[in-house]
C-alpha cells in the first residue's frame, strides 16, 4: 500500500508538473493551482542557482575536498527527496500536498545553497550565530551553548539527515573551523519544519 501511495504521489506530481509547466505564476492568487505553478517556478530557479553554486564550490576546492563535497551533495539529495516526500505523504489526500512538497523543496534547496556559499566565503548566511549571541544576552559565555541548542529545536533522528549533516559538518570543521556540534544544530535550525 505504501509503495502504491508513493507511486501515485509521483504520478500526480509529474502530471501536475507537466500541466502547469508552461503557465505563468500569478503571485496575487492563493488558489492551489496558482500556488503550485509559482512553487514549481521558484523551485526551478533556486535549483538552478544551487547547481551553479555547486559547480563553483567544486572548482575552488582541492581534489580530496571535491570528492568529499560530491559525497555530501549526494547525501543531501537523498535526504531532501525523502524528507519532502514524507511531508507530501503526510498532507495527502489534501489538495495542499503538492504545495507542501514544493515548499519543502524550495526551503531545503535554499538552505543547501547557503551552505555551499558559506563553504566558499566562510560567512554563514543565516544569521544563526548572531541570533544565538543576541539571545544569550550579557552573560554570553555561560548562556551561548544553551541558546544554540534551543534554536536548533528537537533532535532529528533521520539517518539520511545524519549522514548528510555529519559529512557537511566535518567539511565545515576543516574548511571553516566551525564546531561540528554547533554546525549540526545550525543546519537543523534551517529545516523547513524546524525540528
Amino acid at each position: 500500500m505504501k509503495v502504491f501511495s508513493i507511486l501515485l504521489g509521483c504520478l500526480i506530481s509529474a502530471a501536475s508538473s507537466a500541466l502547469f509547466a508552461g503557465e505563468a505564476c500569478n503571485p496575487d492568487s492563493f488558489s492551489n493551482p496558482d500556488l503550485i505553478i509559482c512553487g514549481q517556478q521558484t523551485f526551478k530557479k533556486v535549483d538552478g542557482v544551487l547547481n551553479e553554486q555547486y559547480k563553483k564550490a567544486l572548482s575552488t576546492l582541492a581534489p580530496a575536498e571535491q570528492s568529499h563535497l560530491r559525497y555530501v551533495q549526494k547525501n543531501w539529495v537523498r535526504f531532501k527527496e525523502s524528507f519532502c516526500e514524507q511531508l507530501y505523504q503526510a498532507a495527502l489526500p489534501g489538495a495542499e500536498a503538492p504545495i507542501e512538497r514544493l515548499g519543502c523543496l524550495v526551503q531545503t534547496t535554499n538552505a543547501r545553497l547557503g551552505e555551499l556559499i558559506a563553504l566558499q566565503t566562510g560567512l554563514p548566511l543565516d544569521g544563526f550565530y548572531k541570533a544565538a549571541s543576541a539571545m544569550a544576552g550579557k552573560d554570553r559565555e555561560r548562556d551561548l551553548a544553551g541558546t544554540i541548542e534551543r534554536l536548533g529545536g528537537d533532535q532529528f533522528d533521520d539517518p539520511l539527515w545524519k549522514k548528510y549533516a555529519d559529512g557537511h559538518c566535518e567539511m565545515a570543521g576543516r574548511l571553516l573551523r566551525e564546531d561540528v556540534g554547533n554546525c549540526a544544530v545550525r543546519m537543523r535550525f534551517q529545516l523547513p519544519m524546524n525540528r
